[in-house]
């Protein structure tokens, strides 16, 4: 368990915790959300201790944010914009999500996330914090259990090999234990609802299958949604 632990922050956050390897992969996805638990706490952190005004304490926050998870997920939602806005065969959209150059539809969608994410945090009660990086990890756990993945290598196949119904169950229970202290339970099934619709979207557009692209757009849109939603909830 302590291996697949440290998997999981190794391969979603820049701590240097050794990397899973064959069938483990897939096991760490059992412990995502406890990453996710782990960066909110990093963010609320740096909400509590800055000495600046809300709108920039927000920027630094978001900075953390992007820092703490090497942009991994922010690089997957610009592919998964340039692959899955654009036009083309599914063949094509996979191929155009491999390409590393950004295209247009990637940069806007990067731009108005990053925008709507630090106005969004500016609006928040930074006890909240906690809560969007541990549904966007849980709606990574979910999409790539529900879904088929759409290529037969890459990183996102290996982290597939071992995912089964306790990655999913462990993964769920984590989040759990947050939901009933939070009483987050609208923002858990607006979670349940984007991963499943984004998932299905793309599912569609690349002909059968998503990607390890598609997880970090899913992470991203999770995040986004719960940022929003907490802005209705809690104001």
């Amino acid at each position: 368990m302590i291996d697949e632990i440290r998997g999981a922050f190794s391969f979603l956050t820049i701590l240097p915790m050794g990397s899973p390897s064959g069938r483990d992969a897939g096991k760490t996805f059992a412990w995502f959300p406890l990453v996710g638990l782990f960066i909110g706490a990093c963010l609320l952190a740096v909400a509590v201790i800055s000495p600046f005004d809300r709108e920039l304490t927000a920027a630094l926050v978001l900075i953390c944010w992007v820092v703490l998870s090497g942009g991994l997920h922010l690089d997957g939602f610009a592919d998964s914009c340039d692959g899955l806005l654009g036009h083309g065969e599914p063949q094509k959209r996979l191929a155009i999500m491999r390409d590393p150059r950004l295209g247009s539809w990637a940069v806007v969608g990067l731009v108005l996330l990053l925008l709507t994410k630090w106005l969004a945090i500016g609006a928040l009660d930074p006890a909240l914090l906690i809560l969007p990086p541990l549904f966007g990890r849980w709606a990574m756990v979910l999409a790539a259990y529900h879904f088929p993945y759409a290529r037969e290598t890459g990183i996102g196949a290996v982290f597939r090999q071992g995912l089964g119904v306790r990655q999913l169950l462990v993964s769920s229970a984590i989040v759990g234990i947050v939901v009933i202290h939070f009483e987050a339970y609208v923002l858990w099934l607006l979670t349940l609802l984007i991963a499943l619709a984004v998932g299905r979207w793309a599912n569609t557009r690349l002909g059968g299958g998503i990607s390890g692209d598609v997880y970090g757009a899913i992470c991203e849109v999770s995040e986004l949604a719960c940022l929003l939603g907490m802005g209705i909830i809690y104001a």
